[in-house]
């Protein structure tokens, strides 16, 4: 009785309707979300096969590996541009200046990119930033 009421049924029956086309229409929104979740984490993992079976253990050129190491400096520093970065065979050296605070991050950092042999340190090292124009705007750590 409570939908047929004469005076109050239309108004409810009109609320139920809309209730039911919301949630008709979160559902759809979120059964869209999560296939386009699962289609993403598929062609990722397609692509990290491709990479696996093209790169066949093929050692990556100097070129690559100077620009993973530059985007691992510049995850790691709040100064990168302060470090200069030279690939050779997969040895690396790095030259600059570096905070004290920052320098094993660094090191860490460098060692652990795909494609380096050896790191060799060649960096000034300064406690706080001071008059070195490089190292201005880093964090205070």
């Amino acid at each position: 009785m409570y939908y047929f009421d004469p005076e109050l049924g239309r108004r409810r029956r009109a609320m139920l309707r809309d209730q039911a086309g919301g949630r008709v229409r979160d559902a759809d929104h979120y059964l869209r979300r999560r296939a386009r979740w699962a289609g993403d984490r598929l062609r990722g993992m397609a692509a990290q096969a491709r990479h696996v079976i093209d790169d066949g253990g093929a050692p990556a050129s100097d070129r690559k590996v100077h620009e993973r190491v530059r985007a691992a400096i510049g995850r790691a520093l709040s100064t990168p541009g302060a470090i200069d970065v030279n690939v050779a065979a997969g040895n690396v050296l790095l030259t600059g200046h570096v905070l004290s605070s920052e320098r094993e991050k660094l090191i860490s950092a460098v060692s652990a990119v795909d494609g380096v042999e050896r790191v060799s340190d060649q960096l000034s090292e300064y406690g706080e930033p001071g008059n070195v124009p490089e190292l201005q705007g880093a964090n205070k750590a």
